[in-house]
Order: structure tokens, then sequence, then C-alpha cells
């Protein structure tokens, strides 16, 4: 290379690092369709599926096992440090968070849950208190987050049985997944309003699984017996557009009855007995499915604004934490992260819902109103004072003539039982029917009345329950003749149960006999009002004017 060269080089270079190019402008990168700009998508909701999906196909087995295995965990938990976080996801742990006994109990202790069974004469039932110990919260935690669920009883109380019930759900299936090491397991619902399904799955019958439990009614344990289908329908329920009603009416009867009933009865250890209730491994099942039947209503109708959904509860986590979050972070499941396999269209197979409908006045004439509005007749001051007690509803032939012949249109029909109370347990559960006055014989059950969360203790006293009950009654008036009755009228039949529907017919014609013994007159069983109230025909809209020529 010559000189001249050399020094052109060494020119050009110089330029370079004192003048660089300019920066060619890059193109933009195109986010891919699966990116968004705060992250990746959010993954779909896992299923909670149905007890017999869940344990079938070819991955059932590995659910159960999983679900178990999560069991087994938390229970060996129960003897960890009290104050540690092991203990925080103990088995023990998440069921006192429902509810427990001990001296600092708003449920008083076990010695007062003995005695208030002896002064009922259930002395047969204090063995299953045998093996339960009062506690005592170990720490600020415990003592924020047990027994603090939500029920409509004592009366005084603030209801949002649903969002509490959904947030406890959802923590404890949390605790479930971090047990089972398995972040792919839901918890299945048992679902008995299914009338197929009405027997305690066979996986929580056996005695050495971890489903099982020892104090149930042992016919409903066995096999031996079912729920009774007339007592898990929901199918009247879910048309009802007020979000309030729906709530309670789903917590006073098929959540209590199913209670009441897989426990030996109410309030009896463990199922029916709402302190310890959270101890049998169907409660969380059980549970589930009355989280989807508010999935299901969800569905149908739009979900009220109001300050019910500031409300805020405490639980712990997966990782023992305390964790307090507002109702309103609850009302959407898919945004937890779970959905239900069958929550829209939750009416029974082959039985479809009555359209939306909502009780209003009776009309019997244009501007005409029945007296009391929606009142088509009343019964006051009912005392329950036999095992099977009838009542007529005298109802003016007129209102009953307007009532019946709209049936077909959806119009509401209610059977409403006012300030249902008594002094003492009655030792049995009561069906409810409507039947011809003049047939008794034909008759049509409209619900059942438990007694789950009724005689609890509050602020040391025990409570007289006060409940009001709504049934809608048009699917059965149309069973016992519609616009035939008219003429006829119609009784109220209030029958004690046990709440149970034995396999075998021979022990199936027994119960009426066996309940009719176990029925305590003492108790002193009464009814406010019972009335029947009606949509009825809307008025006419007046005719407009003739225009003047």
């Amino acid at each position: 290379m010559g000189r001249k060269q050399a020094v052109w080089i060494l020119s050009l270079l110089i330029a370079v690092m004192l003048f660089p190019p300019a920066a060619q402008p890059q193109a933009k990168k195109t986010p891919s369709k699966t990116t968004k700009k705060n992250g990746p998508p959010p993954s779909p909701p896992q299923v909670r599926m149905s007890w017999q999906d869940f344990i079938s196909g070819p991955d059932g087995a590995k659910r159960l096992a999983s679900l178990q295995a999560a069991i087994t965990k938390m229970k060996s938990l129960d003897s960890a440090p009290k104050t540690s976080a092991d203990y925080r996801r103990s088995w023990e742990y998440w069921a006192n968070i429902h509810g427990y006994y001990g001296t600092q109990s708003p449920d008083g202790t076990v010695a007062q849950q003995i005695k208030f069974l002896k002064d009922n004469q259930m002395q047969q039932y204090v063995s299953y208190y045998n093996d339960i110990k009062d506690q005592t919260p170990p720490d600020a935690t415990a003592k924020k987050v047990w027994a603090t669920c939500q029920h409509s009883n004592p009366p005084q109380q603030a209801l949002n049985f649903f969002g509490w019930h959904r947030m406890y759900l959802y923590y404890f299936e949390r605790v479930l997944r971090w047990a089972a090491n398995d972040n792919t397991l839901r918890l299945p619902y048992w679902d008995y309003t299914d009338p197929s399904q009405l027997e305690l799955p066979t996986n929580f019958q056996s005695a050495s699984a971890p489903l099982y439990d020892a104090k149930r009614n042992p016919d409903i344990n066995n096999g031996s017996a079912t729920l009774d289908s007339a007592s898990t329908d929901v199918n009247t329920l879910l048309p009802n557009p007020s979000y309030f009603d729906y709530e309670s009416a789903i917590e006073e009867g098929i959540h209590g009855y199913v209670h009441c009933t897989v426990g030996p009865t109410c309030p009896v250890a463990h199922m029916g007995d709402v302190p310890v209730a959270g101890n049998d491994p169907v409660f969380y099942h059980h549970h589930a499915n009355i989280d989807r039947l508010w999935a299901c209503w969800q569905h149908l109708h739009p979900m009220p604004a109001g300050t019910w959904q500031n409300q805020q509860f405490s639980f712990v986590d997966e990782t023992g934490a305390l964790v307090t979050k507002p109702v309103k972070g609850f009302i959407n499941t898919t945004a937890l992260g779970y959905k239900y396999e069958n929550d829209s269209n939750c009416a029974r197979p082959g039985v479809a819902l009555l359209a939306t409908h909502v009780v209003g006045p009776v009309v019997v004439a244009p501007g005409i109103p029945v007296e009391n509005k929606q009142v088509l007749g009343t019964a006051k001051g009912v005392s329950v004072k036999d095992a099977v007690t009838s009542v007529d509803i005298a109802v003016p032939k007129p209102a009953m003539q307007t009532a019946m012949a709209h049936l077909e249109n959806a119009q509401d029909i209610q059977l409403v039982l006012r300030d249902v109370t008594a002094d003492s347990h009655p030792g049995v559960l009561f069906n409810v029917y409507l039947a011809r006055k003049d047939d008794p014989s034909k008759r049509e059950r409209v619900g059942t009345i438990n007694w789950f969360g009724a005689f609890r203790s509050h602020g040391g006293q025990r409570m007289k329950p006060k409940k009001t009950l709504r049934y809608d009654v048009t699917s059965e008036l149309k069973a016992l003749g519609g616009t035939d009755l008219s003429d006829k009228g119609v009784t109220v039949v209030i029958e004690a149960t046990s709440g149970v529907v034995p396999k075998e017919s021979a022990k199936a014609t027994e119960q009426p006999k066996l309940a009719a013994q176990a029925f305590r007159k003492e108790a002193n069983v009464r009814i406010g009002s019972i009335e029947l109230r009606a949509a009825g025909a809307p008025a006419p809209a007046p005719k407009p004017a003739p225009k003047k020529k």
C-alpha cells in the first residue's frame, strides 16, 4: 500500500468516528395475536364439574385421587403449631372459619349445645358430640376469620349468604390445590337438584375413604335412603327476578334442607349444626352446588347494585396470609378463574322454567283491586299442634276466578308462611302441601320447612327462629285443577317429616308414623299468617277517546 492510500484510509476512519451515519428507523413490532399490552391473555376458566362427571372418563380416577390426597393432607395439618401457616391450611382451621364451639364462639360451648339437645328431648344425639371439643382462636388472625359465616339467623344479622360462601369456597379451593400440589383441581358439586342424583355419592359412603363422615344420617350414609326430590326443586325459584328473595329462598329452602337431612337432623353435628358443619367433606360439595345455583340465577337476571357489594370479609389464602376483600370482587366467577359445568340451563331435565314474573296486585274488575292488594286469602294465628295440621284458606270467589284464569300466562301465585317460629325444637321438619278442599287426598308438595341455623346462640342466649317463607305455587295449582278450584277452594297441609326418602317401600310407609312419634307438641310451632297471593290479570288499558271530526 502506498503512502497516499494509507493517508486516505486514515482520513476516512477519522471522519466516520467524528460523524457517524444517522440511525435508520426500525420497523414497528406488531404485537402477536396472543399477547396483550399488559401481558399474556388470561387462561380460560377451569370448570367445576358435577360429581358424576368429576369421577368419570379417562381422568376421573386421577381427579378423585387428587381431591382425596388434598383432604388427607389438610387433615394431617390439624396437629401443626396453632400459630403456623400450616395450621391455617388445616382441615380443622377451615371448618372453624365457618363455625366452632368454645368460650369465645358466638355459638357458645359444646356443653351448652348438649344441654340444648337434652332440654329438647334429643338425648339420642348427644353421642355425636363425644369427640367434639371446645376450641380457642390461637391468634389475632383466627379471631378475625373464625365463625364468620353469613346466615339470615339470627334475624338482625345482615344477609350476605351467597357472597360470603362464594369467597369461602374460593379460598378453600386454593388451599385444596396447594395441598394436592395440583393446580387443575376444582371443587365438584353434588347436583341434588337433578332427581337422578339424590343419593349421597358412593365415594362418600365408604368408611375407609377420606370423604366419609360417621356423623351423618345413617340411612343417607349407607345409601338406603335419599334426599326428597320435591325438596330440592329449584324450578319455581329461578324465575324470580328479585336477587334477595332468591338468595333467601335458596338459603332457607334447598340449602337448609340438605344440611338437615344429610346430618342426622338439625341441629346435630356435623352437617346439621352450623358451628361444626364444615368438618364433613360433603359440606364443600353441597355448597359448590349452592354457589352454582347463584351462578344459574346470574345467567337469567342482572345483579342489583347496592352497598351489600361493598361488605368485606376476611379469610386466609394458601400461604396462610390474611386477606380481606369486598364481595363485589367475587360476583363474576370467570374473573375468579372458574365456571360451572352447568350454570346456563339449570332447570330440571325435561321441565321448562316459567316466564319471569313478579307478584303484583290482583284486579277483579278494572280499577277495583282485591282488598290488601296482593292477598287472595289468609288464615291468621296458625298453631301447629299435631303432626298433621290442615288450614283452609278462604278466598272470595271473584278473586279466585280471576287468579285461576291466568295460570297459563305465567302469572305468579305464591303461598306465604309469615313469621314461622317455635319455642323449642319440634324434633322434625315439615312438608308443606296445597290440597283441594273438596278432596284432601289430591295434594301437591310446595316446600319443606327446615330448622338449619335456628335456635342458635346469640349474645349468650338461644334465639327463637322467626322466618317468612314464600313458595311459588302456580304449577301446583295447575296440577290440582286450575280454574276448577274457583268453586272448591284450597287447603294448606303442614305435615311432620324426617326429610329423607327410604329406598325400601316398607320403610317408606313407616316414615309418617315415625315422624309423628318424633314430633314435639311442646315446641309450640306457630305461624303468624298463611297467605295466598297472586299477580292476577292486569287491568285493560283505557281506550283512547274518539277524535273530533
